[in-house]
């Protein structure tokens, strides 16, 4: 196809000489060189320019392919993401909190968490959860008092601020919780 578009306009000067009456003048003869050249640039430009759009939209094409093809590629659909998740978070007043979220196929959960050196029962939540658009944060539906949100990983969940943002401090390894 490229080379379509390099040979046409060398064609088109070739007839374009060949065609034009022949003169003794050589001022005219110069002339109608000239004009003729003129005309095999023009055809070469707009040649490259519909060739670099053809690229652009190929490049285009291509783009949108893999972005598709990244983007079936989650948490969600991608690991074993059911089942136990446990671990120690941070307490501010007790030794640590031992939270554990079971993650249901049906989008259920159930999350339970023991303050270690307190007295009491366990907490426990259940209901339901989402995904969000990445598909790679889990949202569980009806807690507004604690973090509800979880990022997906292979073998462990990883707790989010209350912002839904990733805890970046010192701590922040003592946020995962681990497949069970």
């Amino acid at each position: 196809m490229k080379k379509t578009y390099l040979l046409a306009p060398l064609a088109l000067v070739a007839v374009l000489v060949g065609c034009e009456q022949q003169t003794n003048d050589p001022q005219e003869g110069k002339s109608q060189v000239e004009s003729s050249v003129e005309n095999a640039q023009t055809a070469v430009k707009e040649g490259t320019e519909q060739a670099l759009d053809s690229a652009e939209t190929a490049i285009d094409n291509a783009e949108d392919t893999v972005y598709e093809m990244a983007d079936h590629h989650n948490a969600k659909t991608s690991l074993d993401w059911d089942g136990t998740y446990q671990g120690v978070i941070p307490c501010a007043d007790c030794e640590g909190i031992d939270t554990t979220l079971t993650l249901n196929q049906d989008n259920t959960y159930v999350l339970s968490k023991t303050y270690l050196g307190k007295q009491g029962e366990a907490f426990k939540e259940e209901g339901s959860f989402s995904w969000d658009q990445t598909g790679s944060v889990v949202v569980l539906e009806g807690l507004t008092d604690s973090p509800n949100q979880f990022f997906v990983a292979e073998n462990q969940v990883i707790m989010q601020d209350m912002n839904g943002e990733t805890i970046n401090s010192d701590l922040a390894d003592m946020y995962k919780l681990k497949k069970q």
